[in-house]
């Protein structure tokens, strides 16, 4: 499924971000911390998490909808099986492959799958830089050590959402031109070529289509926001059962440290982002001053919460359906 070379790769950084997260550890601190944890705050976040992809999976059915009425029913176990993938695999996989099994489920193009999908993580990454915009707004005390720090990359990551998501836009208004466009960069490509570089162009295009209808634009955006607010209260419940919420961390802390590791792990990288999200987010929390060893044992846990739930729940999916990540990737390359 993946060549060897990149899961020796993939598995060298996880060990190096770890083994760099834990050096200085003592591990009867981190045993001290967990021992303090209140473990009750786990099913709240759990619930609330996992209602985040219950939204996601309604999102998904609006985005399609130009292209094919699918069901929520239908949709959501593709999503999850999506959302494993990128978990045990490195380089967001996970999007081509549910790209893939949702256009062999639905009868649609593959492209036009992978359009919604990448439409939906232009919406992710706008509905986090808002979070990220509204917590700074309100200026609470808790979340003013972060906000100083992140100005620069907020900026950054602004532009680069604001640039993608205005191409996107002008390729649905100027479609004829994007067209004309598109075959004029076909032609130039080799003739055999030809025909499946114009099928997936023009495919992708149709992946797009939502972004025709302001108000179905509109409900995206505010169905993202819902998604990701589920995401950063489970952050919160969580630093309440560590006992660093209220103080340090706030409910606005909370959304700043979910909205800024969640933009880093965007960038292709580990799987599920193992390693690299622990990292990001020790740093963060050592702004407010706490013990390192109690930062780590709190993102550590909050790793856990998003990665094994959605991860487990895909498996059981895919068992269910009778498929093996292996089987999806072998289709796929066949289907190419």
């Amino acid at each position: 499924m993946l060549t060897q070379k990149r899961t020796w790769i993939a598995l060298a950084l996880i060990i190096g971000s770890f083994y760099l997260l834990f050096r200085n550890i003592k591990f009867a601190d981190l045993a001290g911390d967990f021992s303090h944890f209140h473990f009750v705050w786990l099913l709240p976040a759990l619930i609330i998490y996992m209602f985040g992809y219950v939204i996601r999976g309604f999102r998904w059915v609006i985005l399609l909808a130009p292209i094919k009425k699918c069901s929520f029913k239908s949709l959501f176990p593709t999503l999850v099986i999506g959302f494993m993938a990128n978990n045990v695999t490195p380089l967001r996989l996970g999007e081509f492959f549910r790209a893939h099994l949702n256009g062999k489920k639905e009868g649609i193009s593959r492209s036009a799958s992978l359009g919604t999908i990448i439409l939906e993580r232009l919406f992710d990454g706008m509905a986090m830089l808002l979070i990220l915009g509204g917590s700074i707004f309100l200026r609470h005390s808790a979340s003013t050590p972060i906000s100083k720090n992140i100005e620069t990359p907020a900026k950054l990551a602004s532009f680069i959402f604001g640039t993608a998501f205005l191409v996107f836009l002008g390729m649905i208004i100027f479609k004829k031109k994007t067209i004309q466009i598109i075959n004029y960069l076909i032609s130039h490509a080799p003739q055999k070529y030809h025909s499946p570089l114009e099928k997936i162009c023009h495919t992708f295009l149709d992946g797009l289509q939502i972004l025709e209808n302001i108000k179905e634009t509109f409900l995206v955006l505010v169905f993202s926001l819902a998604a990701w607010t589920c995401e950063f209260t489970a952050f919160f419940l969580v630093a309440v059962g560590f006992q660093l919420a209220p103080e340090p961390i706030h409910y606005n802390s909370a959304a700043l440290l979910m909205a800024i590791t969640n933009l880093g792990l965007m960038v292709p990288s580990t799987p599920g982002g193992l390693g690299i999200f622990e990292g990001i987010g020790v740093t963060l929390l050592s702004i407010y001053q706490i013990p390192s060893h109690t930062a780590l044992a709190y993102i550590v846990t909050v790793h856990m919460l998003v990665f094994l739930p959605i991860t487990l729940l895909g498996y059981y999916y895919l068992h269910h359906e009778g498929l093996t990540l292996k089987s999806i990737d072998q289709d796929k390359k066949e289907k190419a």
